[in-house]
């Protein structure tokens, strides 16, 4: 901590000891502290007990909602507040629980007598603790002897700031002091930084239409495997965003004996609903949709909307009479439904508990035929022909476009097998570059004066282009009479079919010697008798010239096969050996060398290699001595004598192995 820090830490500790809520403590437990600042300016003292409540037994008694708290003040003109003096150390600890609250300081080890801050169940015992002492009577606010701040009090206010809300006789607003800070934020780098960003604005987001919609581009950045990457669209969100916290409207308080209404909308973007009475806003509501929901027909996300807007404000809606507006008329026919998918039918049994109309409301608007539209039109040349919905004779020039359209697509649809929107920039793309016999040139022509340049005639100029580049280094291919050459097979070609050539057959046969060149570009080969039913001349296309090189040229092992087409390995030398230790026995193991050259040896029973291969073992070594070479009993160092064998490599040389001071504890 620092100097301040600990000067504030020391003297709380002495107010808590003068006040008997702590004592000195020997207890097994012992949680660190920190000092956290409160609304006046002062500090708190906290104990992390993160450790501690990890092993508490929770208590579940229900904490009130925000939003029901204010509910309850529908009505009110008059308003007061009253905060306890440290209310949880009001409440007294239980003797046999006392040691589990210690903490450790640098001034020593304390223990709480009453609850401190930072324990899983104060704020459920708290609150039960509240809720029985004012369940009837403000009296006995004095009785149980809880003592308030009076510098944190207030009463008989027109207005009251209560957890960053403004409430009065008006309704429920965004306290102006907890955003205020939101003009001065900076633009956001860190994922971390847009969850906090998110955080704060999703604590006010019924007072923001549409928030759901609004911060989309800020959510998608916190996705995993996601890139950050700071787009145009989030910065317009991150400013709307800020723009409307601080220019929120001020939610009436619902009165549960009026009348609702519930407005409700779909798009691909998320779901809203606004919750109104009296032509005032409630509170708004919305969500972005998920993955599998971007599926849904439109008539399904609507339907989706109304049953989201019924289970956010259950508590406000049900067992009460409320109409319900959506701009798809077909919902208004939704009871009338003969014949419903399984989705249909599980929503259709979640709004049988409410008691609500649908009603129609259409996203039409009579200010498009007002004298100033009309005026303004008029002004630029434009028909206004206004007609009612599926009666499209007014736009004729655009409903046959969409016909043309529309024959495109079905036939790209049925070639492709695929959705129509996928492929709808392949026919505007289509239709943009064809002729037309009514203007007799391409729409695109039309409109930028000048014909569209197709990929391929760019491919062709590039390839064009590429090619003469490639000319002016490019030599003709020659060989001379005598040289080796190798022949290119593949399946199609004569010489694949007489190898029976497969998809992995070597790409090249040979090498084969010219014999003589016959024209400019085909040459004779001397071929081997199994192609000798191929036509010997080449054109050298087909032909790569073949450079020798003596390393590439491996001589096979001479193997005696035998009549019956096997063969023998003979060992080369004993390298090692080793006892085998049994239950009753043991066995004498040796490593046996059986090629020089690959160094492969295996393990063989000792016994066995005598028996066959007494060669290896000899009586006597080069030293003369009998006992050199015995394998049993032998704790001295002593020299090996290997029989010399012939290199794979030449026939001239001899290479004996002799394997000096081998120490063998046996």
């Amino acid at each position: 901590m620092a100097p301040a820090d600990l000067s504030e830490l020391k003297g709380q500790l002495e107010d808590l000891l003068e006040k008997q809520l702590v004592r000195p403590s020997v207890s097994p437990w012992g949680a660190p502290v920190l000092l956290v600042k409160k609304k006046d300016g002062g500090s708190r003292l906290c104990v992390d007990y993160r450790q501690l409540n990890k092993l508490t037994i929770k208590n579940k008694y229900p904490l009130p909602r925000i939003d029901d708290l204010m509910d309850q003040l529908r009505g009110a003109s008059v308003f007061s507040k009253i905060d306890l003096r440290s209310g949880y150390h009001q409440i007294r600890v239980k003797e046999g629980d006392i040691p589990k609250t210690a903490f450790r300081t640098r001034y020593g080890h304390y223990e709480y007598i009453v609850m401190p801050f930072g324990v899983t169940n104060a704020p459920a015992v708290f609150m039960d603790y509240m809720s029985r002492i004012f369940r009837s009577f403000l009296d006995k606010f004095v009785a149980k002897q809880l003592y308030a701040m009076l510098s944190k009090c207030e009463f008989w206010l027109d207005e009251v700031k209560f957890l960053g809300h403004v409430i009065s006789v008006e309704g429920i607003a965004v306290d102006p002091a907890k955003v205020e800070s939101v003009l001065q934020w900076e633009r956001l780098r860190t994922v971390t930084d847009i969850q906090s960003f998110v955080g704060l604005a999703g604590y006010y987001r019924r007072f923001i239409e549409g928030f759901s919609k609004i911060v989309a581009p800020l959510t998608q950045l916190t996705r995993k495997e996601q890139p950050f990457i700071w787009t145009d669209a989030c910065e317009r969100s991150f400013e709307e965003l800020k723009r409307r916290l601080t220019t929120s409207p001020v939610l009436v308080l619902p009165d549960s004996g009026e009348p609702f209404d519930v407005y409700c909308d779909a798009s691909h973007q998320g779901l809203g609903c606004v919750l109104m009475q009296h032509g005032k806003v409630v509170a708004y509501a919305s969500r972005q949709l998920k993955n599998h929901e971007r599926n849904y027909p439109t008539h399904d996300l609507e339907l989706a909307a109304v049953v989201f807007a019924l289970k956010i404000w259950r508590h406000y809606l049900y067992g009460a009479r409320f109409s319900v507006f959506s701009d798809h008329k077909s919902l208004k026919y939704l009871f009338d439904q003969k014949e419903l998918n399984m989705r249909q039918r599980r929503w259709m049994e979640f709004l049988k508990d409410y008691d609500f109309q649908l009603m129609y409301h259409p996203d039409r608007d009579p200010r498009f035929t007002s004298r100033f539209w009309q005026s303004l039109h008029q002004a630029l040349g434009t028909k206004l022909k206004l007609s009612s919905a599926y009666h499209p004779q007014t736009d004729g020039q655009s409903e046959r476009t969409i016909q043309s359209l529309e024959d495109l697509l079905r036939a790209c649809v049925l070639d492709h097998l695929g959705s129509w929107e996928e492929i709808l920039p392949l026919v505007e793309f289509t239709y943009n570059n064809s002729f037309h016999a009514s203007i007799g040139m391409a729409p695109f022509e039309a409109l930028y004066g000048r014909r569209l340049k197709m990929i391929q005639e760019r491919m062709k100029t590039a390839q064009s282009r590429q090619k003469s580049y490639a000319d002016k280094r490019r030599k003709p291919l020659e060989f001379s009479e005598g040289e080796h050459v190798f022949l290119k097979v593949t399946p199609t070609s004569s010489v694949g079919r007489a190898l029976k050539a497969k998809k992995l057959t070597p790409r090249f046969v040979g090498p084969y010697q010219i014999i003589q060149r016959v024209g400019p570009v085909a040459y004779w080969l001397a071929l081997p008798p199994s192609l000798s039913n191929l036509h010997d001349v080449f054109h050298v296309s087909q032909l790569r010239k073949y450079v020798h090189d003596p390393s590439h040229v491996v001589e096979l092992d001479d193997v005696q096969v035998k009549e019956n087409l096997t063969f023998e390995k003979f060992p080369v030398a004993v390298i090692d050996r080793k006892l085998k230790e049994l239950r009753g026995k043991s066995i004498a193991l040796v490593k046996v060398l059986w090629d020089a050259a690959t160094g492969e040896a295996t393990w063989e029973v000792e016994q066995m290699l005598r028996e066959h291969y007494a060669f290896l073992f000899p009586s006597k070594s080069v030293f003369g001595d009998e006992n050199s070479c015995c394998w049993g009993g032998c704790k001295t160092p002593f020299p090996l004598f290997f029989p010399s064998f012939t290199s794979n490599h030449s026939n001239s040389l001899f290479f004996p192995f002799i394997l000096f001071s081998l120490n063998w504890w046996l």
